[in-house]
């Protein structure tokens, strides 16, 4: 089974995880490849669009990362997190789980040092407890596949990498990156979702300068949280980036949705660009990369979600983009134009749609590409906030979970707009620096200004977010200067 690499993974407390004490081996091998499983999960990608890349083979640090990557994902997806046995009194909704992680490496001596690193940097962006362990790969032949052949006569010329997801902030870090003077080569991760289909709507703005690199799960999941999914598209970026000598990446997400201050525990929002996270695998990538000089940077950590929209200059290009991250059948599908729709309900639909209605572009209700606009066309008179489901927090989509997220970030707003900064520190200790502050401070007026758009067609939202706020006569309009 040359190229083909297998992991033996274990949920739960208890010993330390040995080969015969499993409770699923995941198997990590190429799309072209028929492999045996022998009752393992099978996780498969397009190693090819690697190997064309390098000439050859990826070097075994590099290929170690990507398959790291792709098995911590597998498992992510295989162990299911399981009732939250959440209360009311503000108890974590969010399962935690125990999962380890055997991995065996050829160079183990590079790889046992970053065991604590990568233990606390994949259980920050997945709220569990990951442990690995690395042992030593007795067949090398695991871990080093042949080479087919160069595919590109030339290498893309490029100073950097960066991800393309087709949402609305890769959209928006196409146009500033260019803006600024660099010239990334994208690399997209195609992991179902139709990503690649959403990714293909923006051919027109590559010219060719994109790799796009598929994964396909070949097992039943439980889990859809995927919080881990970040990991495995940094690991494919890295790659990249090693195979054009390029040592930036960059990830474009707004600051909003990087930190998401605005938000206590128990959603399921991912830490995909949180700057803790960033820095943890800078860490790591600086130990298994030495000689190169290899940062992961987010140009847009001090942007809005509004602020990234306008520097999309296409209108057009916008309604091609997907923010809806969940595998939700209604957000897969797409109108007359084949503009994608976005469920409208999740936490990250509503900072889309407050980005949206912001921006420069005037962009209209009719043209939000929302299954459900519940800030247009939902009676909030008969919702009180003592009878939203709090239950729901933990799931993806629903009418109490956008409720809930916009409670949230109505409070969150009020409290930026009337609390001075000794007050917020208290409970946001974040804050206490001057651009974080004002991030939010931008971000809060938008909050308001998107309640008043709705609200000039929907009297029942101006009334409830009055209400909810205990408001002064007046002074919701206040809230938008």
């Amino acid at each position: 089974m040359k190229g083909t690499k297998r992991f033996l993974i274990k949920s739960g407390t208890g010993s330390t995880l040995s080969e015969a004490d499993s409770d699923y081996t995941i198997v990590v091998d190429d799309y072209r490849t028929e492999t045996e499983t022998e009752g393992g999960r099978l996780i498969k990608y397009t190693k090819k669009v690697l190997n064309d890349l390098f000439g050859h083979s990826p070097p075994p640090t590099v290929t170690a990362l990507v398959e790291l990557a792709l098995g911590t994902y597998a498992a992510d997806r295989l162990v299911k997190r399981g009732p939250t046995g959440a209360k009311d009194d503000g108890e974590e909704m969010l399962k935690s789980r125990q999962i380890q992680i055997l991995y065996p490496v050829v160079d183990v001596e590079k790889w046992q040092p970053l065991e604590s690193e990568l233990n606390h940097a994949v259980s920050f962006i997945s709220r569990d407890n990951f442990q690995y362990r690395f042992i030593d790969a007795i067949d090398e032949d695991q871990s080093i596949d042949e080479s087919d052949g160069r595919h590109y006569d030339q290498l893309p010329e490029a100073d950097s990498v960066a991800l393309f997801s087709g949402g609305l902030d890769s959209l928006g870090g196409r146009f500033h990156l260019a803006d600024e003077g660099y010239n990334p080569h994208f690399v997209s991760v195609d992991h179902g979702r139709n990503v690649g289909h959403l990714v293909r709507n923006f051919d027109h703005l590559f010219d060719g300068n994109l790799t796009s690199v598929g994964v396909d799960e070949e097992f039943s999941a439980y889990e859809d949280t995927q919080f881990t999914r970040s990991f495995m598209y940094f690991a494919f970026a890295a790659a990249v980036a090693v195979a054009l000598d390029v040592d930036d990446i960059y990830v474009p997400e707004n600051g909003v949705l990087s930190r998401f201050s605005s938000l206590e525990s128990g959603w399921t929002t991912t830490r995909t660009v949180h700057p803790l996270f960033v820095k943890s695998l800078n860490r790591i990538f600086e130990e298994l990369f030495p000689d190169r000089e290899m940062e992961i940077t987010n140009p847009f950590l001090g942007y809005t979600k509004k602020e990234v929209v306008d520097c999309i200059p296409n209108k057009e290009d916008i309604f091609f983009t997907r923010t809806c991250p969940h595998p939700r059948e209604l957000s897969q599908g797409k109108n007359a134009s084949g503009h994608p729709y976005n469920c409208g309900e999740c936490i990250p639909c509503l900072i889309r749609i407050i980005g949206l209605v912001n921006s420069e572009h005037n962009i209209q209700p009719d043209e939000l590409m929302l299954d459900k606009n519940h800030l247009l066309n939902f009676d909030f008179s008969t919702v009180g906030v003592e009878n939203i489901a709090q239950s729901e927090q933990s799931r993806q989509s629903s009418l109490s979970v956008f409720l809930l997220g916009l409670n949230a970030h109505l409070s969150f707003a009020y409290r930026i707009q009337t609390s001075t900064q000794k007050e917020l520190v208290s409970s946001h200790p974040e804050l206490l620096d001057p651009d974080i502050l004002g991030l939010y401070e931008r971000f809060s007026r938008e909050i308001f200004r998107t309640v008043k758009f709705f609200a000039a067609e929907n009297p029942t939202l101006d009334d409830y977010v009055t209400e909810f706020l205990s408001l002064e006569n007046k002074e919701l309009a206040s809230l938008t200067q």
